[in-house]
C-alpha cells in the first residue's frame, strides 16, 4: 500500500506546541502507516525529540518571505494528501486555494479580523473555530484542536516520545517540586525584588523537602544572583557547584529535553502560567499556575478573560492570581498548597 504524505503545520511558540500535543498525537495515530512531516519553528524545534518517528522541517515563527517561498516549493514537489493547520497563520489559509487536491484540516479564528476570510474558508476540508468574540464559557484550545482530528472515530495510544538519553550527570532528589522564575511576571508586573524571590523559595522549602528551580535562559544578571546563593547545576558547562546544605537547587540554563525530564520527574509544578505549566499538564503533574493581571480598563479585562478561556487546559488545572503585596500573595498561596 502506498503511503500518503501528511503534513502538520506547527511553527509557533513553545507553549503553543504543548497545547497542540494531544492533537498531534491524534494525527500520529490516525496516520500511523503514512509518511508524516511537521513544520516547527526555531523556538520549538528543541522539543522535536517528542516525535522521533516523523520528519521535521524548521521555519521562522513569523514566516519570512524566504520561508513562504520554500513552503510553496515544498508543496509543489510533494504530493501531499492531508495538511493539519494547527498554527493559524494567515499565509497558511491561502494554501488550500492553491493546492485544491490536498485535504486541509484547520483551526480558524473568529475575531475582529477573521482568519481566514469566508472566501478562503470554503476551501478547507474541515475546520474548527476558536471564537475570540464570545465571553461565555467555551471549549479550550486543547479540546478544539483535538476535535479537529479525532471525533471519537478511532482509539488512540500515546505516540508522543517521553523517553530519551540524558546528557547531564546531576542526580535529582527522589522527591522535589519544580519552580520557575519568570522575570516579566515577578519583576515587571508584580514588582517583586529578587530578595522576595529568595524568601519565596525559602517559604516553599518549608512546605516541600526539595526545590528545583530555573529561570529564563541566558539572563546573566539573574543567573549570577541565583548561582551565588544556591546549589547550582550549569547545563551548558555540565558543572555542579554545591554552595550550602539547603535543599534548593538552581538549574542554570536548563532547556529542551532536560527541562522536559526535570518536570517529568517532579512531584508538582509551581510556576508562572506558560510553557512549564503546560509541560506539567501534559505529563499529568499537579499544577499551581501563578498569574497576575495588569488591568487598566474593561477592554484589558475582556482580553484576559478570553485568553484564559482559550489557552487554559480543560480540567484539573489550578491557578492563583498573585498580588503585588508579597505577604498577601503568600497568604493566598498557603491555602492552595
Amino acid at each position: 500500500m502506498v503511503k500518503k504524505k501528511i503534513l502538520i503545520l506547527k511553527n509557533d511558540r513553545t507553549g503553543d506546541l504543548f497545547v497542540s500535543l494531544n492533537a498531534i498525537n491524534s494525527v500520529l495515530n490516525k496516520h500511523f502507516n503514512d509518511e508524516i512531516c511537521i513544520f516547527l519553528s526555531e523556538i520549538n524545534k528543541k522539543f522535536s525529540f517528542l516525535f522521533p518517528q516523523i520528519n521535521k522541517k524548521i521555519f521562522s515563527m513569523d514566516l519570512k518571505i524566504f520561508d513562504k517561498i520554500n513552503i510553496l516549493i515544498y508543496f509543489l514537489f510533494n504530493k501531499i494528501d492531508t495538511v493539519y493547520i494547527l498554527t493559524p497563520k494567515s499565509f497558511y489559509y491561502f494554501l488550500p486555494f492553491l493546492f485544491r487536491k490536498t485535504k486541509f484540516y484547520a483551526i480558524t479564528i473568529k475575531a475582529k479580523r477573521n482568519r481566514p476570510s469566508n472566501f478562503l474558508l470554503s476551501y478547507l476540508y474541515k475546520y474548527e473555530i476558536i471564537d475570540r468574540k464570545i465571553l461565555k464559557k467555551r471549549n479550550s484550545s486543547y479540546n478544539i484542536q483535538k476535535k479537529l482530528i479525532n471525533d471519537g472515530l478511532f482509539d488512540e495510544k500515546n505516540l508522543i516520545n517521553e523517553s530519551f538519553n540524558l546528557s547531564h550527570n546531576f542526580v535529582y532528589p527522589k522527591k522535589f517540586i519544580y519552580f520557575h522564575y519568570k522575570h516579566r511576571l515577578f519583576n515587571y508586573l508584580l514588582n517583586w525584588k529578587l530578595e522576595d524571590i529568595k524568601n519565596f523559595l525559602a517559604f516553599l522549602n518549608t512546605k516541600y523537602e526539595n526545590i528545583l528551580f530555573s529561570s529564563e535562559i541566558n539572563n546573566k544578571k539573574i543567573n549570577h544572583y541565583f548561582s551565588n546563593l544556591y546549589n547550582t547545576y550549569d547545563f551548558n558547562q555540565k558543572i555542579y557547584e554545591k554552595k550550602n546544605n539547603e535543599k534548593i537547587y538552581f538549574l542554570k540554563d536548563i532547556d529542551g529535553f532536560d527541562l522536559f525530564d526535570a518536570v517529568k520527574k517532579s512531584q508538582k509544578v509551581i510556576a508562572p502560567e506558560g510553557i512549564i505549566t503546560h509541560i506539567g499538564y501534559f505529563l499529568k503533574k499537579p499544577i499551581l499556575a501563578l498569574m497576575h493581571f495588569n488591568l487598566k480598563d474593561r477592554n484589558d479585562f475582556i482580553s484576559q478573560l478570553i485568553s484564559c478561556r482559550e489557552w487554559f487546559p480543560p480540567k484539573n488545572y489550578h491557578f492563583i492570581v498573585l498580588k503585588k503585596d508579597y505577604q498577601k500573595s503568600i497568604q493566598k498561596i498557603v491555602k492552595r498548597l
